[in-house]
């Protein structure tokens, strides 16, 4: 198999977060590059999510975050090839170029940012040692191998010494993170593991009064971290007041003694201190009510993953264990990551478009190995009822592991059903957390088989949804589809929305009486809409229903099709798909809002001789396929197949031209719509 070219993806990735100027730096997680960048408002969310491979763009926790999915990595490295970017996590006392997103964050994401800086760059390699130990428990559980076997000993030391050593990988992101030297760092964090192999060393010695702790400092997380930041700043400051010809050797001499003794004395007592009251905090929180925090952490953690915020929470699973020899929140992400499998999975069986079905599909095995964000992104939280019955699923799952009190033993980024293993120990049940799982998948599954996963955009459960102003094709194709549900074709007119007075003419009379031909002369062209069909274009009058006809949907044109294959006239988004897939309505990319109906009054047909290829929300460009239809079927059926293209906002505009000629294609115009002059405000409109 010839092996995938990643170099254009990533020389538009970089183009449209801003250019190579404007990237401080990159890492990226098991899905996610996250940039950190100068200027964020620089980048191009709408383009980003436009490229083949990326699932969406945002901005969260001090980053500006592409999501891939599985591919990320190699997507990384040939940005990295390319652009040489530095993968220190941003300018916090550095050298690095300014920043200005830092300065809009609160606190939670400023501490989110820091530590996805410091644990996405080996989060792959936390999550293999946590499989690695899944294997070693089996191992030990089953008396598959005796302890004494080599064999054994040699996969637990490779499952736990990245957890007794883990300062060591938090020194060097860290130092990335706060731009400081690694190999101080490195030699710091080293400093603290060392008293655990060294039997001389005493676990407490007293400096006069004052007891200190040596050997607590083994997979330590919040007294590495600071020790590494309060490194940072202490080198700095050797830095300017040494001699540079002293600096090789003293920099490091100075700021080990120095770091070193309030690493030992101060910083890690407070560390330590700190983090054993989070973990109190957590696990009085959770044993109070362990079904109802299991049901909400079960039910919200996904939300967090959203905006890569999760890395807030998770380090408390380490400290947990740290603390406790255990931690209850993996068991909780566990059953939460199971919730949005099962409704992907559910969504695989429900599509009726095949571009969802295979998104679905590769989805569903992402999510079956503990990565979410393709689930998410390409299909959950797209149509938002999937979203919302895997968090549904995740709070039922999550409600029983916690009320069955599942713990886990050994910390993992990444949960998947290969680390069920990590749930096995004392007043645990490996059971009870495949049981909560099922519970989870099936709940979910089920709520999409059942209701859907609102693939067309248009079933109530949302429908009284709003997030913005509806367009003027959304408004008025909802009253059209009334009027032809039955309703008085004169009312629907009369109500379709803003109905366009002909100011846009020489006439200036309004629209359903004569009109002459506009005068465009003195106009600025706005943009050209495309034929979306093959076929005969009509004057929109001529069309044989009196709602179109008295263009008070819009101006436009009718076609005749010879065709049955409707395609996006613009670039643009899809705001209106019918569910009978004989309507759509597009906002192009320069505000135009377009309507295309095929057919007269087949809204009567349900669908039948029909086929949507997109959905509500689909981005779409010139030339994709929006429909397919039966053109003689329709015919026979006694349907007028007239399709009409309209441009229903026509009263923003100076004029809408339609252009005929004996025959049309998909890229031919047919339709030219012109700016209105600078001096002329907007028109009247009845339903003002």
């Amino acid at each position: 198999m010839a092996k995938k070219d990643y170099g254009q993806l990533a020389t538009d990735i970089v183009a449209n977060v801003g250019g190579k100027e404007n990237v401080n730096s990159l890492i990226h997680c098991a899905t996610r590059l996250r940039f950190r960048l100068k200027d964020p408002s620089k980048a191009n969310k709408e383009a980003l999510e436009d490229l083949s491979m990326v699932l969406t763009a945002m901005s969260a926790g001090g980053q500006y975050q592409v999501v891939i999915g599985d591919e990320v990595v190699p997507v990384y490295e040939a940005i990295m090839d390319r652009y040489h970017f530095s993968a220190a996590g941003g300018n916090d006392g550095g050298e690095a170029g300014p920043e200005e997103a830092p300065k809009q964050q609160n606190w939670f994401e400023k501490f989110a940012a820091v530590l996805s800086g410091i644990f996405t760059p080996f989060i792959s390699v936390l999550a293999g040692a946590g499989v690695l130990k899944g294997l070693a428990i089996l191992i030990a559980t089953f008396h598959w191998l005796p302890e004494s076997s080599p064999i054994y000993i040699i996969i637990n030391a490779m499952a736990s010494g990245m957890f007794v050593l883990l300062p060591i990988f938090i020194a060097i992101t860290a130092a990335d993170k706060f731009n400081t030297n690694r190999y101080i760092s490195v030699a710091l964090a080293a400093a603290m593991i060392y008293p655990l192999t060294d039997t001389a060393i005493p676990q407490v010695a007293h400096l006069g009064g004052y007891a200190v702790d040596f050997k607590t400092y083994g997979d330590a997380v919040i007294p590495t971290i600071l020790a590494i930041w309060i490194q940072s700043y202490i080198e700095r400051w050797f830095r300017k007041v040494l001699p540079a010809v002293t600096q090789l050797v003293f920099v490091p001499f100075f700021t080990l003694i120095v770091a070193g003794l309030l690493t030992f004395l101060v910083i890690g007592p407070f560390g330590t201190t700190l983090g054993t009251g989070l973990a109190y905090g957590y696990k009085f929180l959770y044993d109070f009510l362990p079904l109802v925090a299991g049901a909400i952490l079960g039910g919200t953690f996904q939300i967090f993953v959203i905006f890569g915020l999760h890395w807030g929470i998770l380090p408390i699973s380490l400290i947990n264990i740290q603390n406790y020899g255990y931690d209850t929140l993996l068991s909780v992400m566990f059953v939460a990551v199971i919730g949005q499998f099962g409704a992907v999975t559910g969504s695989f069986f429900k599509a009726k478009k095949q571009k969802n079905k295979e998104i679905a599909g590769s989805a569903a095995i992402s999510a079956f190995f503990g990565i979410t964000e393709p689930a998410i992104y390409g299909i959950n939280l797209k149509y938002k009822k999937g979203f919302i019955f895997g968090l549904i699923g995740g709070a039922i799952g999550g409600a029983v592991v916690g009320a069955a009190g599942v713990k886990t033993f050994q910390y993992t980024p990444i949960m998947n059903i290969f680390e069920a293993p990590l749930f096995i120990g004392e007043h645990s049940s490996v059971v009870w957390a495949i049981i909560g799982g099922m519970a989870a998948w099936l709940s979910a599954f089920l709520l999409v088989i059942l209701f859907g996963f609102n693939e067309t955009n248009t079933e109530k459960l949302f429908g009284n949804l709003n997030l913005g102003k509806k367009s003027l094709t959304e408004m008025k194709t909802a009253a059209l589809e009334k009027k032809n549900q039955g309703g008085d074709k004169e009312a629907a007119a009369a109500g379709a929305g803003e109905t366009p007075v002909a100011a846009n003419t020489r006439t200036g009379t309004k629209a359903g009486s004569e009109q002459a031909v506009p005068d465009t002369a003195h106009l600025t062209l706005n943009e050209t809409i495309c034929s979306p069909l093959i076929g005969k274009p009509v004057p929109l009058k001529s069309v044989n229903d009196p709602v179109f006809s008295s263009e008070a949907m819009g101006k436009g044109v009718g076609i005749e099709p010879a065709s049955g294959k409707a395609v996006s006239p613009v670039d643009g988004e899809i705001t209106v798909s019918f569910p009978t897939g004989h309507a759509y309505g597009i906002k192009s990319e320069n505000g135009a809002e377009i309507l295309i109906h095929i057919g007269i009054n087949t809204v009567a047909l349900n669908g039948k001789y029909f086929e949507a290829k997109v959905g509500k929300g689909d981005r779409v460009r010139k030339g994709d396929v929006l429909a397919t239809f039966d053109v003689e079927k329709v015919k026979e059926a006694g349907y007028d197949a007239t399709t009409m293209v309209l441009v229903t906002n026509t009263n923003e505009y100076g004029a809408v031209e339609p252009v005929l000629s004996d025959s049309t294609e998909p890229g031919d115009s047919i339709i030219r719509v012109y700016k209105k002059p600078a001096n002329q405000q907007p028109a009247q409109t009845l339903a003002d």
